[in-house]
């Protein structure tokens, strides 16, 4: 009976072991999906995405870095970036958990930026964010200084343009849903150009879907909820695991329509607790604008 158990046991360890093996695995193995937005549809899916497919706006979305338990690669990342070949990088938030993170991330920042060339970087804060500079009284403004540095515009409640193609795009930041007192939607709004011929507007809790109305933004890309990051029967790491409402709706990521506009929830680079993902790869977006 001993032996029976013993063995038992040793191939339950084993099985384990490669189940982890293979969770630290797919955390360090980030893919690049494509999504082609047109007038009339959308296609989703994925590819190189090197191409001017349909000769658009380039946005390449980063989100949840986690910089502390990073499990893609910068050195992974950045081919792969090169590769999209962007003319607007937007990144959704959770970039460290704690202030002795920042410096780090700061780093992060800066390889980007100087692999990207003249794209544009546009970021928001999200909820691990907001919860490490709580724990620093200047820690919110140093980090916001030393990225505004690097080149990048740190949106949060605010709205700018640009132009590329003869078009001018509004971009606007939404700072996170449950980031007291800094969520103001009608604030994040002013200024939003008229003629604008597209917008994408970036936060991070994708609850924020919930409360706008009207036709801005046209594109609303998000993050938080990491696809789930490791994958459980009957979606519980969703309806067990997190108090989210738009979750509970089946939204949780990818493309979707919702509000008349489109929303994306991005599964993210990085991980929380552990280095760890099990049917649901890291990602880097590529969305091609009309």
């Amino acid at each position: 009976m001993m032996p029976t158990i013993l063995i038992a046991a040793g191939a339950l360890a084993a099985a384990i072991l490669l189940m982890l093996a293979f969770m630290r695995r797919d955390a360090t193995r980030p893919v690049l999906e494509t999504v082609v937005l047109h007038d009339g549809g959308s296609d989703d899916g994925s590819g190189s995405g090197g191409s001017d497919e349909g000769g658009g706006l380039r946005v390449l979305q980063l989100s949840d870095i986690h910089i502390k338990i990073s499990g893609a690669p910068l050195a992974k990342i950045i081919p792969m970036i090169k590769a999209a070949n962007p003319h607007v990088i937007m990144m959704t938030g959770d970039y460290i958990d704690s202030p002795k993170d920042a410096g780090r991330f700061i780093a992060w920042m800066g390889e980007l930026a100087g692999a990207v060339g003249g794209a544009r970087i546009y970021l928001c804060y999200g909820n691990h964010d907001i919860k490490a500079f709580s724990l620093s009284p200047t820690l919110r403004r140093d980090m916001t200084k030393a990225l505004k540095q690097l080149g990048a515009y740190v949106m949060e409640n605010r709205t700018l343009s640009f132009e590329h193609a003869g078009k001018q795009y509004a971009v606007t930041g939404f700072s996170d849903y449950h980031a007291a007192p800094y969520y103001n939607v009608r604030k994040a709004l002013n200024g939003t150009p008229k003629g604008a011929a597209y917008h994408i507007g970036i936060s991070h809790n994708p609850d924020l879907a919930l409360e706008l109305s009207g036709p801005a933004p046209n594109l609303l890309l998000l993050g938080h909820f990491h696809g789930g990051q490791i994958w459980m029967p009957f979606h519980l790491e969703y309806t067990c695991l997190r108090k989210e409402r738009l979750c509970k709706t089946g939204i949780r990521q990818g493309l979707h329509e919702y509000g008349g506009r489109h929303i994306y929830i991005s599964r993210g680079l990085g991980c929380v607790l552990f280095p760890l993902r099990l049917g649901s790869r890291p990602e880097i977006t590529l969305f091609v604008l009309p």
